[in-house]
């Protein structure tokens, strides 16, 4: 997991500083063996190589660099939501990253979302839809009072740690 530092198609995003977005990175991962339990092969590694990076972050870039700093097997799995398919050809040297990376495709929207680059290594995750998203959970939070409890249906999209970090650090507050 790579926390980016800013996302080039959204310029106008406020989000939280870059050690909290490391530090619940990190807490999610940690919860992982308690809701995969039955996945032990997979490894989930938090960098923040993009947060220490002078200049523009791209995707690309961040690849090559894991591939240098990790003992990568295969195809590195870049996981990302469907919604973002039909900008991936607009990503910065798309062309070579396609060669570098196994597109990981979590499903946010119903049905399979289509993509014509047949070329591209695409495995698209079988998991229930869900409407909520991270812009959702982080105006949640903004709408709250001061100490104005969130609603247990935004706090159930995250791991208990997770929450419980942004509740006490007081993130994405107005």
């Amino acid at each position: 997991l790579v926390p980016v530092s800013q996302n080039h198609f959204k310029p106008d995003a406020d989000p939280a500083p870059g050690s909290d977005r490391v530090a619940m990175a990190n807490l999610a991962v940690e919860a992982y063996p308690e809701i995969y339990p039955d996945d032990p092969k997979l490894e989930f590694v938090v960098d923040d190589c993009e947060l220490r990076r002078e200049g523009p972050s791209y995707t690309y870039d961040t690849v090559r660099e894991l591939y240098l700093k990790y003992p990568i097997k295969g195809r590195l799995g870049l996981l990302l939501g469907d919604d973002l398919l039909s900008q991936l050809k607009r990503w910065h040297r798309y062309k070579e990253l396609k060669e570098l990376v196994r597109f990981i495709v979590i499903r946010r929207e119903g049905g399979v979302v289509a993509f014509d680059d047949v070329a591209a290594d695409l495995f698209y995750l079988d998991n229930p839809t869900v409407d909520e998203s991270s812009t959702i959970i982080r105006s949640a939070f903004k709408r709250l009072g001061s100490d104005e409890p969130l609603d247990p249906a935004i706090e159930n999209l995250m791991t208990p740690n997770v929450a419980s970090y942004v509740r006490i650090h007081r993130l994405y507050r107005a």
